[in-house]
């Protein structure tokens, strides 16, 4: 399958680029000011990152290899490893020409070649750096606009210990009570407070139900990540904790609560 063939296996392998720039990822939000309020922004579509590749003084071999899958893969995609970001995997194609120039017998360069990524496509290693790479994507922003929207029975309660400092609590009494966030990028981290009078919900992605959570705890505790989803392709993506009036059968209430998402980038 195209997600499987890899153009650069190993950092010495002759496809492996000498060099590369990783060019900012393209805007992907609407800006925008409240009249009265404070700027905030809207996702608008899920592009990739982009990548500027050179070769430098190859073989005509891997001169026409690259030149293969620039052109075979046209209409698909592969795996570009960079292994001097970090090993990261990215799934995409080839959108400028490859254009060996000879600069010595059977010596070849291809500079400024642009790979890009291709949003939704199946990757061979999903992105799994959560220091590096993940940014939080809090409940209550810096500018005051509550982030996670909820429908039905919930409370926005003000918790210093919280990532956020805030917290989403729900009753959990109604199943069709919801909160939900929708956010641009790959796998997530839900994180949550847990504690003995706490109850069960579904988390949800894209409409599919992930697990259900049980927020309980024998002790009260801050900060704890409940769920992580790491095989999720770049894309915008919507998550949900959906009530299922139910709880553990030492907790006391069926209380459940959201602090933060933290998200792959």
């Amino acid at each position: 399958m195209p997600q499987t063939d890899i153009m650069n296996p190993t950092p010495h392998h002759p496809l492996n680029p000498d060099y590369s720039f990783q060019r900012k990822r393209p805007v992907t939000h609407l800006n925008q000011k409240a009249k009265l309020g404070a700027p905030y922004f809207r996702n608008l579509t899920d592009v990739g990152h982009q990548f500027l590749l050179n070769w430098m003084d190859r073989p005509v071999e891997a001169a026409d290899e690259l030149k293969w899958y620039y052109e075979q893969y046209r209409d698909g995609y592969f795996t570009w490893i960079d292994h001097e970001g970090g090993g990261r995997n990215y799934v995409g194609r080839f959108s400028s020409p490859v254009e060996p120039q000879p600069t010595a017998h059977n010596h070849w360069s291809i500079q400024m070649v642009t790979f890009d990524e291709v949003p939704g496509a199946t990757m061979l290693q999903y992105p799994n750096r959560w220091d590096k790479d993940a940014i939080w994507q809090l409940l209550v922003s810096d500018f005051g606009d509550v982030m996670v929207a909820t429908n039905g029975s919930w409370t926005l309660t003000a918790n210093a210990a919280a990532l956020s400092k805030y917290n989403w609590v729900g009753a959990n009494t109604n199943t069709t009570d919801w909160a939900a966030y929708r956010y641009l990028g790959y796998g997530f981290q839900f994180w949550a407070y847990t504690g003995p009078a706490m109850g069960k919900a579904n988390l949800v992605l894209d409409g599919t139900v992930l697990t259900t959570i049980d927020f309980y705890s024998a002790g009260s505790t801050q900060r704890v990540m409940l769920w992580q989803q790491l095989a999720v392709p770049l894309g915008v993506h919507l998550v949900q904790l959906v009530a299922t009036n139910t709880k553990n059968g030492a907790s006391s209430a069926n209380t459940v609560a959201w602090d933060a998402l933290k998200v792959m980038r």
